[in-house]
């Protein structure tokens, strides 16, 4: 979790050094090879040591080539001879002057100096190799002695070729150690390591340790979604225990840190909560920050909840990053979008002006932002107004599609709509129509088709209580939308399953549905007819005659309830389970003289089945298809089958079974005679299934077979090979991974392998070769067939007895010529797939 206390960046600190010091330190000449920054350089580098191949043993002798010896001696002879040549020119440079009170200090940290005690105890600082350079050194004089001696032993062993290939991958294994890693902005990354912990503490740091040294972090100077995750953790477990001892981490690493977990893309969904505990840790480790990880700290604070010390050091940088030429515009653009989040619109309007007003060539686009802190209050919406005509003034034609709908929904959020609907008309006529102030919109501008592509427009982003706020102020201004536009908008509320848009969408039907009434009632008094005379031919007539009072509901024609509008509340309401809502529908649908279409019908089907209705169910089906004419689908059937008491109740009932067969062919029946058709079998998939499924718990077997023979002809199904398998197990389903599904699953799976293996068997010694895809069908067909009897437990019939039993079931379920006498006159008049041009009967 990242730490609840704010942090001040420390923002005036700066890099300047002033000439005459800069003079001094060119005075003091070179500085002596041997000194505390290089051990602390030489110390990082330790995790890249260069690592052996796999041998089989090592050696264990550690001791130091003599080509190593003598570069070490040279370098220190070296060293010595140096020094010694310094102290003689310093005693003659001094001779003859008094002695000089010398002090020796050491840096421990940035800035933190530690006086030493002694002259010795600064030769042992000064003078010495750190202890961990010498054990690297020893560790890598092991490697190297190690290598050679397996090298030797291979070659005096005549083994060549493995010496030549386990040389070569030494030497690749050198060169990728210490080649650099660059980063995203051409970092180059080498000797990343964090030294100085050891005990409890040093497991944290090791993986933090292991991480950095990871060659496949960098690849392509873009971080992999698996490294931003394994960095986060590994660096947050360490925390604590660097909070000890900042000063061990390098500004190497800080800074590769710093590139992994700020880096932007979706893969980094944490990027500024990441980067606020890393700008945190690096102020407080005295690590100066650059300008730009400045901006983006501070952004993270913002936006990280701090958002009054954001701002104060987003003030006191102005001199820092506000004036300088490579963040000048960052710097701005941040203090706007921050201003005008945390509302104080008057200095983001400063900052705003100060980047349009400069010759950085800045973005326009960054009074958007101000719009719409100007539009949230009531007494800046003038502003807001003039923020975006002046926005239309720097764009011109550069000013997108984009810019217009963040526009819109600053102003419609803030209830400015008609500020909004002249934005979205100066989007449409480029500004030559002018609403602003109006009482009456213009024939362009005040029609169902404008206001549609609008309406529709804001319902597809999502802005629906701006969709909303439009209809109310299309209705004061007299303009009434079409039912198919706010049939969308209630559509849209409904499907977000909000309680408040639920209210909403139900509240806005009924007002339709009660116009829908109103519409009704005055059409029985002889009065509609002119009335829509009135208001379709006569422009200068208001679409709401001014002689009908709007509050009473029996007078107020707005927009009418269409049939969709009814589908749309039934559908809720039987989702919901409000069956006595769903019923009060129904009778006020005969109220409003539109006809029942399929759909409403198939969700009281669905409503009466939920309800424990489901005699009424089937009466409500026979009542609407026989004496009032609806024509079914294939969701009414999908309905029909669900009444079955297989499918509803959980104990099952011998004596209710064989009702369930009765009643399942006559729907099957009814299903094959009914006027109804779809482009393809992928569309209504689970009617096969549910029609087997259902006969399969009746124990109609042959009914079974009959449905599927009835179905390859009229719909094209061929029982796919998982679907024998679940009709085999007995499951409606394969993605159950419960042990007793799964064992059922492996039963189904092994009879249906010894059923397909049998088929094919007595195809090879019939000669036949299984190579076109019909052949497939049949067999999966032949092998559904052969599986209810196995289920039926009659796998040893006589077949022409079966085909008898067959025969009979046909007939009582209407298809004998479909499925037995294959009657090609019966399958086209009754195909329910519709057949493609230049396509044959099979």
């Amino acid at each position: 979790m990242p730490p609840r206390t704010p942090f001040s960046l420390d923002l005036s600190r700066t890099s300047y050094v002033c000439q005459s010091c800069v003079t001094n330190l060119r005075a003091q000449g070179p500085q002596l090879w041997l000194t505390r920054s290089v051990s602390n350089v030489s110390r990082r580098a330790q995790p890249l040591r260069p690592r052996s191949a796999p041998v089989r043993g090592k050696l264990k002798t550690r001791a130091a080539t003599p080509a190593l010896k003598q570069d070490l001696q040279r370098v220190l002879a070296e060293t010595l001879a140096q020094d010694d040549k310094a102290a003689q020119d310093h005693e003659r440079d001094n001779a003859g002057q008094p002695p000089v009170d010398i002090r020796f200090f050491d840096e421990a940290k940035p800035g933190q100096l530690r006086e030493l005690k002694s002259s010795e105890e600064f030769g042992d600082v000064s003078g010495g190799l750190d202890s961990e350079i010498e054990t690297a050194i020893t560790d890598l004089e092991g490697q190297m002695l190690n290598m050679l001696g397996l090298l030797k032993r291979l070659e005096k062993e005549g083994d060549q070729d493995k010496a030549d290939e386990l040389r070569k991958q030494f030497k690749k294994t050198l060169r990728d150690q210490y080649k650099g890693r660059i980063g995203p902005e051409a970092d180059d990354y080498k000797a990343l390591h964090i030294p100085g912990f050891s005990g409890p503490r040093q497991r944290s740091i090791a993986a933090l340790n292991k991480f950095l040294a990871r060659e496949s972090l960098v690849k392509g100077g873009v971080p992999r979604h698996k490294d931003l995750l394994e960095c986060w953790k590994s660096y947050s477990a360490a925390r604590k225990t660097l909070a000890m001892s900042w000063a061990s981490v390098a500004p190497e690493v800080w800074d590769f840190l710093w590139m992994i977990l700020s880096w932007e893309g979706t893969q980094n969904p944490n990027r500024m909560r990441h980067v606020y505990v890393l700008a945190r840790d690096m102020h407080a480790a005295g690590v100066t920050l650059r300008s730009s990880q400045q901006l983006l700290a501070i952004e993270a604070m913002f936006i990280e909840g701090w958002q009054e010390e954001a701002i104060e050091s987003w003030k006191k940088a102005v001199v820092t990053l506000g004036s300088k030429s490579d963040t000048f515009k960052a710097y701005w653009e941040l203090g706007a979008r921050m201003c005008c989040l945390y509302g104080d619109t008057y200095r983001a309007q400063r900052a705003v002006d100060t980047l349009l007003e400069s010759a950085e060539d800045p973005n326009p686009r960054i009074i958007i932002p101000l719009i719409r802190a100007l539009a949230a209050k009531a007494d800046t919406q003038k502003q807001a107004w003039e923020m975006y005509q002046r926005l239309r003034e720097l764009l011109g034609d550069d000013m997108k599609i984009e810019d217009y709908d963040e526009v819109i929904s600053s102003f419609l959020t803030a209830s400015g709509t008609e500020d909004a609907l002249q934005a979205f008309v100066d989007m449409m006529f480029s500004g030559a129509i002018d609403i602003r102030g109006r009482t009456r919109l213009p024939i362009a501008v005040g029609n169902h088709f404008f206001i549609g592509k609008w309406l529709k427009r804001l319902i597809g982003a999502g802005d629906l209580d701006g969709a909303y706020k439009v209809v109310l102020y299309l209705r004061a201004k007299g303009v009434v939308p079409s039912p198919i536009q706010l049939n969308g908008l209630i559509g849209a509320w409904l499907r977000s399953d909000i309680a408040e848009n639920v209210e909403k969408a139900e509240q806005l039907a009924w007002d339709m549905i009660r116009s829908r009434l109103s519409f009704v009632r005055l059409r029985r008094r002889g009065a509609a007819m002119e009335q829509q005379r009135i208001r379709f031919y006569d422009p200068t007539v208001s679409a709401v005659p001014s002689a009908y009072n709007p509050d009473d509901p029996e007078l107020n024609i707005g927009t009418r309830a269409s049939s969709e509008t009814f589908a749309l509340l039934a559908e809720n309401y039987c989702t919901r389970g409000l069956h006595d809502r769903l019923e009060g529908l129904w009778e006020v649908l005969g109220e409003a003289e539109i006809n029942t279409s399929a759909f409403f019908m198939n969700q009281l089907i669905r409503s009466y089945t939920q309800n424990m209705q489901a005699s009424r169910a089937v009466e409500f089906y026979e009542e609407m298809t026989r004496n009032r004419g609806v024509r079914p689908n294939a969701h009414t059937f999908l309905a029909l089958f669900g009444t079955l008491s297989v499918n509803r109740l959980i104990h099952r009932d011998p004596s209710l079974s064989e009702i369930d067969i009765t009643a399942a062919r006559r729907f099957f029946r009814d299903m094959v005679e009914a006027e109804w058709t779809f482009e393809s079998m992928d569309t209504f998939q689970f009617l096969p299934r549910t029609i087997l499924f259902s006969l399969l718990k009746a124990k109609d077997f042959t009914g079974m077979i009959v449905a599927a023979r009835t179905m390859r002809e009229l719909f094209q199904f061929v029982p796919s090979e998982p679907l024998l398998i679940e009709l085999a197990s007995g499951t409606v389903t394969l993605r159950v991974k419960t042990q007793r599904n799964m064992r059922r699953i492996m039963e189904g799976s092994k009879t249906i392998e010894g059923l397909i293996r049998r088929h094919r068997m007595a195809l090879e010694e019939a000669g036949v070769d299984m190579g076109t895809e019909a052949q497939r069908a049949d067999e999966l067909c032949k092998v559904f067939e052969q599986l209810v009897l196995v289920k039926a437990g009659a796998q040893e019939a006589d077949p022409q007895a079966v085909e008898r039993l067959l025969e009979e079931a046909a007939g009582e379920v209407g298809v004998y010529d479909i499925a037995i006498a294959k009657d090609r006159e019966q399958i086209a008049k009754h195909r329910k797939v519709v057949q493609k041009a230049g396509s044959e009967d099979d």
